[in-house]
């Protein structure tokens, strides 16, 4: 593929992501009559429009939303080509996005980064961390090379361009600070955890499912949700000080040892979901990537048949 057609997609990306030529222009450094030249060409050169003008910018056609599927897939494609050829034959590095869960992100990523470090010196590693509902749109579109995390659904509609390799099965449970009056030695009852207040952790809409069919199925309402987090130092701190309650991945819990969580152990609502590792088939052969699949694979406490 010739270099101008590359940046071609480049500038159409751009374009279709911006929803206008002028900010399209300032987003990537290009004066707006040679953006617009080169979409024209572009155009041309597939002899359809790709976009509508409007009054205000534009729109993708019919033509244009097929072909910024297959635009971002070659994007991707040529970047990773050009990252493996540095890392091979000139020892250079390039960029790689990931993108990891809450656990993966906590528990398994920095270790990990260690190992493509050690494998991959100038590889420089962006990571953004979000639940599957955030970042899966991300790889999709190409902004990622890979997610991992809990697995995609057919809600999710990746399509079958895309590999799941399933790691293991994630328990999840409610967990308070070790010093929370519930273990004051009575015995715990899913109405004493009423008295407390919840807090919904990274978007838990999952969890919070689950937590409001445990309580009805107990004939109680559901539990006061006090505060929605994405950010886990604070969870954590208004667990350890402030006597909340929330519902955690367990390796999650688990790694915070100094923390000293405790499990609330409650007969029928311990609950787990598949995780795994999610990148396109293009980058099933690209070296950081089996580097990372290997890694999580060895990492991750058990198989996902376990």
């Amino acid at each position: 593929m010739a270099m101008h057609h590359i940046w071609r997609l480049h500038h159409f990306l751009n374009v279709a992501e911006q929803g206008s030529f002028h900010a399209a222009s300032r987003a990537i450094n290009v004066s707006q009559p040679a953006l617009t030249k080169s979409i024209r060409l572009l155009e041309q050169d597939l002899g359809c429009a790709l976009f509508v003008r409007l009054p205000g910018g534009v729109r993708l056609t019919e033509a244009g939303e097929l072909f910024r599927h297959r635009a971002r897939e070659i994007e991707a494609a040529w970047n990773a080509s050009l990252v493996e050829l540095k890392v091979q034959t000139r020892g250079l590095g390039g960029e790689m996005r990931i993108g990891g869960g809450p656990v993966y992100s906590a528990v398994y990523f920095p270790n990990m980064l260690a190992d493509l470090r050690v494998n991959f010196p100038n590889l420089r590693v962006a990571v953004s961390t979000g639940v599957g509902a955030d970042l899966l749109p991300l790889l999709q579109r190409g902004d990622l090379r890979a997610y991992a995390g809990g697995i995609p659904t057919e809600v999710d509609g990746l399509g079958r361009d895309f590999i799941t390799d399933i790691l293991y099965n994630q328990a999840n449970s409610l967990f308070a600070s070790n010093q929370h009056p519930l273990f004051d030695g009575r015995e715990i009852t899913p109405s004493a955890l009423l008295d407390f207040p919840w807090l919904s952790l990274f978007s838990g809409g999952l969890a919070n499912g689950k937590i409001d069919r445990f309580f009805e199925g107990h004939g109680l309402p559901a539990p006061q949700l006090a505060l929605e987090s994405h950010s886990l130092q604070i969870a954590l701190k208004m667990l350890v000080e402030h006597h909340f309650i929330a519902c955690m991945p367990m390796p999650l819990a688990q790694s915070y040892t100094t923390l000293q969580l405790r499990e609330i152990s409650l007969e029928g609502f311990q609950w787990s979901i598949p995780t795994g590792i999610t990148y396109h088939k293009s980058s099933s052969d690209f070296a950081p990537i089996r580097v990372m699949r290997k890694f999580l694979e060895k990492a991750t406490p058990f198989s996902a048949s376990s």
